[in-house]
């Protein structure tokens, strides 16, 4: 399913070899504790062939927010950043910055009571020190994405309709969730509850299908044999957002 989402979302990746494909720990200072990373970096053979082709323009950091029963190492576990890489070495993509999280059931959200800012580690800690560490990736809205898989779609709707930081989005199966969240399963109704408020009013903020994931480029995709059966929510989403004259959806629901 990974590497379907990497098929789907239209912004350049890259990675190359283990010394630029690696786990961290990141300490937040918002949630009192160190959080995981996998994160991508380009070789600089890869970056200045790129650079000696393109010019000095900024390049992308991406955002990846994984499902809830996934982990940051899958990317490098799974092959994905190896298939970045191989593309890269190729010349078929340019070079940008990842970074996926450990999300502690958070739903990539602020917790109502306050506790945990999930969100705000995101926006206010992780981002600019990327940033800062990586000049010429991020650093402006142009040049960051946001991708997420699952509960990382949700994530991923919301920190684009909920900010302007992020001016492509790209959310595969988002879990379009709503409360009461009866149709979740028990331990992920469970990390719902406790992330978000039960009223539909107040949960309006959280809610994609009211703010469409705010004005960013927008990929959407989906299995048809899905087995949470979210083909058909993710085809009405991108229709409700066509109809709300927001920019154009790219939607790709295929067999799997």
């Amino acid at each position: 399913m990974l590497r379907f989402f990497l098929i789907l979302f239209g912004v350049s990746f890259l990675t190359s070899g283990a010394e630029a494909n690696r786990i961290e720990k990141v300490h937040s200072s918002l949630l009192g504790r160190n959080v995981e990373i996998a994160l991508h970096e380009p070789t600089p053979e890869a970056l200045g062939r790129w650079r000696a082709a393109h010019g000095e323009g900024r390049l992308h950091l991406v955002l990846f927010l994984p499902g809830g029963f996934d982990e940051p190492k899958d990317l490098l576990s799974h092959g994905i950043y190896a298939e970045l890489s191989r593309r890269e070495a190729a010349g078929e993509i340019a070079p940008s910055l990842w970074v996926a999280m450990e999300h502690f059931w958070a739903w990539y959200a602020d917790r109502q009571d306050g506790r945990f800012p999930f969100a705000r580690f995101l926006t206010e800690e992780l981002l600019p020190r990327m940033a800062a560490r990586f000049p010429g990736f991020g650093g402006a809205r142009e040049a960051r994405s946001v991708a997420g898989l699952s509960m990382g779609g949700f994530g991923a709707l919301n920190l684009c309709g909920r900010t302007k930081l992020f001016s492509r989005c790209a959310a595969l199966s988002p879990a379009l969730a709503e409360p009461p969240f009866k149709q979740a399963g028990w331990w992920v109704r469970r990390s719902l509850v406790r992330a978000f408020p039960l009223d539909p009013a107040a949960f309006a903020p959280w809610n994609p299908w009211q703010h469409l994931g705010g004005d960013a480029e927008l990929v959407l995709g989906c299995g048809l044999q899905d087995k949470y059966g979210l083909a058909d929510p993710t085809r009405d989403f991108a229709r409700l957002r066509t109809q709300a004259g927001r920019p154009p959806v790219k939607l790709d629901l295929r067999l799997g």
